[in-house]
């Protein structure tokens, strides 16, 4: 294998490293993807390594699949028997194969969000507690947060000791019985369980073989939990490479802890350290703006990326009178450049920001694409189609069993239902069992009549599942339930219904002629340790395990999305929207230093999607609620070199569409220039000069309000938050700290300086 003439000489160090850990820093556009798959190759091509033996993870079905194709292509071999795939795939193989070690059936399910939700409802209602003081995002995020830490709910219990997480103690113990008592598991507890089933010598032993030579890819993104996976996958001194770049770890609000690159050494001592610098994306421009701006980090153990592209054409900024006139500037930037619109992307710090962007260019009927909204396998048709799926495989998952007990409509009231889980609940059996046993009592004639008839049909589909191909079955499903009728009207709804269910029917029918089913793993394969599944189950799972991005396709439309989804996504033309104070760095991360370093993360992050053309963009006021605020620019521009910008504004609040922009005198000009007559951010008029850069206006709605009317009980809104209430405040003055509990949103602990909150 010529790799001398493959790789440049920084990253052919990394492929043909010989035994024990290394690390490879790897910038981005760098070729990250290139090293892991001409690793393996090497390893088995020149190394003689047995493939079975070698174990590559990375974080999406998308990335996986595309290391695999490449892989496959080098070694001129399919299917591979080496596993490539996601942590939780690796996971599931495990789970499916000694599930029953760590108390799992074979048969168990994997829990989605939604599902999630509704057992935390559920928990909260068991517990007496109420979801206004208990938000579900909140509870099921601390519940998460103490899984990444491998804490299980009777080590969190003692360690919390405040009102509201000593409550969640209990919602996370209840939790975990109505999870078990489902026959499921969510996704922290995959990795969890893993983590256990290689406490077993047994099952160590069996993995350490299949991963005697284990690849990591985006180790940035690892939490403690996948830390500890990896470290009893590789054993002391194990061949572990692992790849990442610590200037791309944006993921920390979801547990990921970058310590796990910055002390690499720690958890695997006397790596290899090596760096990949040359990019194959971007421009030296972008690359020189981006690199300036991380630089301003100090968690990082820092690299410099170069590329042989030239300097490029300079970064264009530009600050707007209001978000429309931003707008209106970034749909003009990325048309004008010589970039298929395909090939475009506007960036923003969060999905709420993407309104005057997707209006501007639905104004302009221009094809876009929202990437992040609502996922196929979670419309409400398919989630129905695929609880009846689950069901079949495992009919005491109460989860699924409670969404189609009566969809479609077969006279099972409300009424009914309650009654039959409050049965099951009382005799710590399930909905299924009661079904059963037919004891209906204390249910009506007619609501026992139609739980008994569907008994029988789920017991005849039941059957009918033990033979008949996933496509067959799925069919079966359709006619039998009457579920295809539902959809069978002429107006835009059910036509748009109509088809997702077909597309299903297309999903099915590819993946089990892609499955084989049975050929879909080599031989000898790691996921051969769980051939005892059968197509349901594996297509239960494949549906489970994948995300928003791995279709993405923009085909022709420009790409509308946030920066997280943005990451490992390139684009000709990139416009980042919205880089205001507040915005990005977002008001939440003022609170805390390394909030503030993962935003700065956040824009390299954007900035380094773009190939040839990146545009900066902001606007001088915005409506918050209805109501003008305010902007001040981003304090992250003010890090970018002037060299590298083109800084343009629009004159004047009242200038006119189509009239051009003109060009800021300087720098100093852009940040500190006054806001005009006209324009105050309560609305009411008046002169309001911009404070200086770094700092933030607190806006209150009532005259003279001052910080005396900050109290407990006060209710407030919040730009981002929405309406809430006080419920404590600590300290005073600058640092004067505001715990709110904000509806839908749950509790919050606030800056007063920078919260800019509105009194009601």
């Amino acid at each position: 294998m010529d790799l001398a003439n493959a790789l440049n000489p920084d990253q052919h160090e990394a492929a043909v490293h010989g035994t024990g850990p290394q690390l490879v820093l790897a910038g981005a556009g760098s070729g990250k993807t290139r090293v892991i798959t001409h690793r393996i190759a090497w390893l088995v091509r020149e190394r003689g390594v047995d493939p079975r033996s070698i174990t590559a993870v990375t974080f999406t079905n998308k990335a996986a699949a595309e290391m695999r194709e490449r892989v496959e292509q080098l070694l001129q071999r399919h299917p591979l028997p080496c596993f490539v795939g996601t942590f939780h795939r690796l996971a599931l193989v495990m789970l499916r194969r000694w599930g029953p070690k760590v108390d799992l059936t074979h048969d168990f399910a994997i829990v989605d969000t939604a599902d999630q939700k509704a057992l935390i409802k559920r928990a909260l209602r068991e517990e007496g507690l109420d979801e206004s003081s208990f938000p579900v995002n909140s509870v099921l995020g601390a519940i998460g947060r103490a899984k990444h830490k491998l804490i299980g709910s009777a080590a969190y219990a003692k360690q919390v000791d405040d009102f509201f997480h000593t409550r969640v103690a209990k919602v996370y113990k209840r939790y975990q019985k109505l999870l078990r008592d489902a026959g499921g598991v969510d996704f922290d507890d995959m990795i969890h369980l893993s983590v256990k089933l290689l406490e077993d010598e047994q099952v160590r032993r069996r993995m350490r073989e299949r991963a005697e030579w284990l690849l990591v890819d985006e180790f940035q993104d690892t939490n403690h939990a996948q830390l500890r996976f990896v470290q009893a996958l590789a054993g002391p001194g194990g061949n572990l490479t692992a790849v990442g770049d610590e200037d791309q770890g944006i993921y920390r609000w979801r547990g990921a802890e970058l310590d796990n690159i910055l002390d690499f050494e720690r958890s695997f001592p006397d790596p290899a350290i090596r760096k990949l610098e040359q990019n194959y994306r971007s421009t030296q421009n972008i690359l020189d703006a981006a690199g300036a701006v991380v630089a301003h980090n100090t968690g990082r153990r820092g690299k410099t990326l170069w590329t042989d592209r030239g300097a490029g054409t300079k970064i264009v900024l530009y600050r707007g009178k209001d978000e429309v006139d931003e707008a209106r500037w970034v749909v003009n930037a990325i048309q004008s450049t010589d970039v298929p619109l395909g090939d475009s992307a506007i960036l923003v710090r969060t999905n709420a920001a993407t309104r005057a962007f997707e209006e501007e260019l639905l104004g302009r009927r221009i094809q876009y694409n929202v990437v992040g909204g609502l996922r196929f396998y979670e419309r409400a048709e398919i989630k129905d189609l695929i609880a009846y799926l689950r069901v079949l495989r495992n009919p005491r998952d109460f989860l699924s069993f409670s969404r189609v007990l009566n969809q479609p409509p077969r006279g099972i009231g409300k009424t009914t239902r309650e009654l039959l889980e409050a049965r099951a609940e009382r005799t710590s059996t399930t909905p299924w069992d009661i079904l059963l046993a037919g004891d209906l009592d204390g249910i009506s004639k007619r609501g026992a009549t139609a739980l008994l008839a569907f008994r029988d049909l789920l017991k005849g589909m039941i059957d009918e599942a033990e033979h008949l191909p996933l496509p067959a079955l799925l069919r079966h499903i359709l006619d039998t339930t009457g579920y295809a009728k539902l959809y069978d009207k002429d107006d835009p709804d059910s036509q748009t219904r109509r088809e997702n269910i077909d597309e299903l029917l297309n999903a099915a029918q590819s993946f089990a002629e892609q499955r084989g089913y049975g050929s879909g793993a080599a031989v000898g394969s790691l996921e051969a340790l769980a051939e005892g599944d059968d197509s349901l189950t594996a297509f239960l799972d494949h549906v489970s395990l994948v995300s928003d991005t791995d279709d993405f396709d923009p085909g022709g439309s420009v790409s509308l999305m946030t920066l997280h989804s943005a990451k490992g996504l390139e684009f000709g033309a990139v416009a980042i929207g919205g880089l205001e104070d507040g915005i990005l760095p977002h008001f939440n991360a003022k609170q805390h230093s390394a909030d503030i370093e993962e935003e700065r993360r956040l824009l390299y992050v954007g900035m380094t999607r773009a190939e040839t053309r990146l545009f900066l963009s902001c606007a001088r006021r915005r409506r918050v609620a209805g109501r003008w605020q305010d902007q001040l620019p981003s304090p992250f521009l003010s890090e970018i070199p002037p060299r590298f910008l083109q800084i343009e504004e629009a004159a004047s609040f009242s200038t006119p569409p189509g009239v051009p922009v003109r060009q800021a005198q300087d720098v100093y000009s852009f940040f500190k220039r006054p806001v005009p007559a006209g324009a105050s951010s309560s609305g009411r008029g008046g002169s309001s000069p911009s404070p200086p850069r770094g700092e933030r206006r607190v806006v209150y709605d009532t005259p003279n309000a001052g910080a005396g009317a900050l109290r407990k009980g006060r209710r407030v809104r919040h730009a981002s938050l929405g309406t809430g209430k006080i419920i404590d405040i600590e300290g005073s003055g600058d640092t004067m700290r505001l715990i709110c509990i904000f509806e839908g949103k749950g509790r919050r602990k606030l800056v007063a300086k920078y919260a800019n909150l509105e009194l009601l």
